[in-house]
């Protein structure tokens, strides 16, 4: 090329812009790029040629070939895992026709244990299903010359990673600067002629292949009394009944139903929306009672309050106490001093507990409970659940590629809060993902790192969204919220297997198969998650990898080349591909 400095000022100067990424690496001799060792940070790895990935034991499940380090499981038997399970099908029966009551579906909601072995610490992921018969899921695995893969022509697997109340976690809830998925997959739309498959039913939701977060909503937040209310007791169907509607009749009713607590012992929970709050506390002072030892007659009118205040100094075990209050709203507004009366603690002739004078003054400082009365709750606000909460992948049939995500669209309405969801999603541009052709998608998030102790309790990051093909940056998005799974603003016992889920080949099922005791509940039905991730992947998937970590663009070349036993070629900016160039931010500065 010559001497650039033949002269006595510089004529080219060549500047790389950094403002977005960079996408090229620099090394001298001493420190070559090859091979690197990724297992140090995989903690999932699905790969359908290698036949230990299959539970003989259970055929519709399969299991990661790796561990994450940090993964907990002391073994777990929890026996309501009917309410959800049943859902995607995790817990199954058969449909009897001749059973007008459904006694195999009570079974089901009612009899199924979850046992998890103590140790097993993989991703397990299980083939969904659905009992309505309104869909079907096929997937089959197809053996190959070039390896094994699945065939997704309408099913998907799911699975959960963690259990709200337990200690058994066998994935992250956040990774330290970031995490990188890879996939291995064919998009073709000639595989499969599978009807009814949830892509018909939401044709918009079509080629989700990787999803992240709850798998439903709470499908206990509304009260169901039941689609056979108003049927014979003997749920068959009638002519104010039909068979449509009582096809899923059960006795008892959801709105019966009620089921022990696994944390609190004695405490029962209902199946319809909770009317307590329920907060944890550590301040002795709230927590110490003012009786004496073992003297009830310093509670006022000699009871034993059931909020703050019901632990002497000498009962107090050192422990959080949960409080359980009713819930309530502000109702009365009156001067306070008209109304405490004039009560003295205990004495009747003042007015005390219990009695109420048809005027002023019929509560004392001792029973007032503040400007509120306690109220039924019909419903509780979902949307709570599943916002941020649900992240989905998808590549359109155009063979563009990107994401989908709920936010948070909360607002005020004058003085009342109106809840809200904002449905964000980007995609590249045409033709990104070629059809009919193997192809490697990885997916990286990159963000700022954070010790394992500063991830317990900083709040989300920021980070950038990088979708790779064939070894190539092809779409990036800038700004881009972490993802955190959550659980659902429930008991615990009535979201088991809900929450922290992840689904390969497809997003999610919502609550689109749900059944409940004595049949669908129609307000379960068509809510956010169903309509923006009820959908799935048509074509093949062969290999499936999770690392809990910000890999590289050495990496993510190296982990192409190991999956094509090629060469990647080296970019040249040329006009033939300055388009992607220019979707890639890559800019190049002549001064």
């Amino acid at each position: 090329m010559g001497n650039l400095r033949n002269f006595d000022f510089r004529k080219l100067d060549i500047k790389l812009s950094n403002n977005d990424y960079w996408d090229f690496y620099l090394s001298d001799d001493s420190t070559p790029i090859g091979p690197i060792d990724f297992s140090t940070c995989l903690i999932a790895d699905f790969d359908f040629s290698n036949p230990n990935m299959f539970t003989p034991e259970s055929p519709n499940t399969i299991s990661s070939l790796a561990t994450w380090t940090g993964a907990t499981n002391t073994g777990y038997t929890l026996n309501t895992i009917g309410l959800t399970g049943i859902d995607n099908g995790l817990v199954t029966f058969t449909k009897d026709q001749s059973d007008p009551t459904n006694q195999a579906m009570l079974s089901a909601l009612t009899g199924s244990t979850l046992v998890i072995p103590s140790g097993d610490k993989r991703l397990h992921l299980n083939l969904v299903s659905g009992m309505t018969g309104n869909f079907i899921y096929p997937v089959d695995i197809i053996a190959d010359s070039n390896g094994d893969y699945a065939r997704f022509c309408g099913g998907f697997y799911q699975g959960y990673y963690k259990i709200d109340g337990t200690n058994y976690q066998v994935f992250p809830d956040r990774m330290n600067d970031g995490f990188t998925v890879c996939f291995t997959l064919k998009r073709d739309n000639t595989m499969c002629s599978s009807s009814p498959i949830l892509n018909d039913q939401y044709p918009n939701n079509k080629g989700f292949f990787f999803y992240m977060g709850t798998r439903a909503e709470n499908k206990f937040w509304d009260l169901f009394n039941g689609a056979d209310t108003g049927c014979t007791s003997a749920c068959t169907a009638t002519t104010a009944c039909t068979e449509t509607i009582s096809k899923w009749c059960t006795i008892p009713k959801e709105s019966q139903m009620a089921i022990h607590s696994i944390i609190h012992t004695g405490e029962t929970i209902t199946l319809y929306p909770d009317q307590t709050n329920r907060t944890e506390i550590t301040n002795p002072f709230l927590i110490f009672g003012q009786a004496g030892h073992g003297n009830s007659s310093f509670y006022p009118c000699n009871t034993v309050p059931s909020g703050f205040g019901d632990q002497t100094a000498w009962s107090y075990d050192g422990k959080p106490k949960v409080i359980i209050t009713p819930k309530t709203i502000i109702s009365n507004t009156q001067n306070p001093f008209l109304i405490f009366g004039q009560a003295g603690q205990g004495n009747s002739s003042f007015y005390p507990c219990n009695t109420s004078p048809s005027g002023f003054g019929n509560q004392t400082a001792w029973s007032f409970s503040g400007f509120t009365r306690s109220i039924e709750f019909d419903n509780i606000d979902y949307k709570l659940d599943i916002i941020d909460n649900a992240l989905g992948f998808r590549i359109k049939d155009d063979g563009s590629i990107g994401y989908r995500l709920l936010t948070f669209t909360g607002q005020c309405s004058g003085t009342t809060y109106v809840s809200g969801i904002t449905l964000h999603e980007g995609y590249s541009s045409a033709g990104m993902v070629p059809d009919m052709t193997w192809t490697n998608i990885v997916i990286r998030f990159s963000t700022d790192y954070l010790l394992d102790c500063d991830l317990k309790i900083k709040p989300a990051r920021t980070g950038k969204l990088m979708f790779y093909v064939d070894g190539k940056l092809k779409f990036i998005v800038n700004s881009f919220p972490e993802f955190i799974g959550k659980r659902l603003n429930e008991h615990m016992e009535k979201q088991i297997g809900v929450p922290f889920n992840i689904s390969l080949g497809g997003g999610t099922q919502g609550l689109i198969e749900t059944l409940t005791f004595d049949g669908i509940d129609l307000g379960d039905l068509g809510l956010p998650i169903e309509q923006n991730f009820a959908g799935s992947f048509i074509g093949g998937i062969s290999k499936f990898k999770f690392y809990a970590c910000d890999l590289n663009f050495i990496d993510i070349q190296d982990i192409y080349k190991s999956v094509n036993n090629s060469v990647v070629d080296d970019e040249i900016l040329t006009e033939d591909n300055y388009i992607v160039a220019q979707e890639n931010n890559f800019k190049i500065i002549l001064e």
